[in-house]
């Protein structure tokens, strides 16, 4: 069987990250633990996953610590820990992109505040003020190895050319 590649290596914030909850699994299992589900049953009931890729999947998921496996050993509990609760808005800013370009607006889910209303869409902001895509800039940070500084640099050309 193949290994998975370790993003870890691209010096990456955003490819650690994809590390640890980048296949579509571990991403709706995160979904259904926001939305309440907390025992493995309740998983597989959800998306119909093979029993032993939903364990792998948590054990995961567990170990990473983005979920907190609790109770008993033959029916734990798993909780979202203050990591994993992180990446709610990740997962709604997924979730309303596939609203607008996957579900033709159409969405199975809608995510609401608690009177009912459409949140606002996910967006980024500097001082106040809602940038856009077009408006970002990357520079390195102070954990840079040579080959992101020297990609970023390559790449600053082309973001002003924009």
């Amino acid at each position: 069987m193949a290994h998975k590649t370790d993003l870890s290596r691209l010096n990456c914030s955003l490819a650690g990250a994809l590390s640890i909850v980048g296949d579509w699994w571990s991403l709706l299992i995160v979904r259904d633990a926001l939305l309440g589900a907390r025992r493995f049953a309740e998983f597989q009931r959800s998306l119909g996953l093979a029993r032993n890729i939903l364990a792998d999947r948590l054990r995961r998921l567990t170990a990473d610590g983005v979920l907190a496996r609790e109770g008993p050993e033959r029916r734990p509990v798993y909780q979202l820990t203050e990591k994993g609760l992180a990446l709610a808005p990740a997962l709604i800013a997924l979730m309303q992109w596939g609203d607008r370009w996957v579900s033709d607006e159409r969405p199975p889910v809608v995510v609401t505040d608690a009177e009912g209303g459409e949140i606002d869409a996910v967006s980024v902001s500097s001082e106040g003020r809602t940038l856009t895509p077009r408006e970002l800039r990357f520079r390195p940070g102070s954990g840079a190895e040579t080959g992101t500084q020297t990609f970023l640099a390559a790449m600053k050309p082309r973001v002003e050319e924009r």
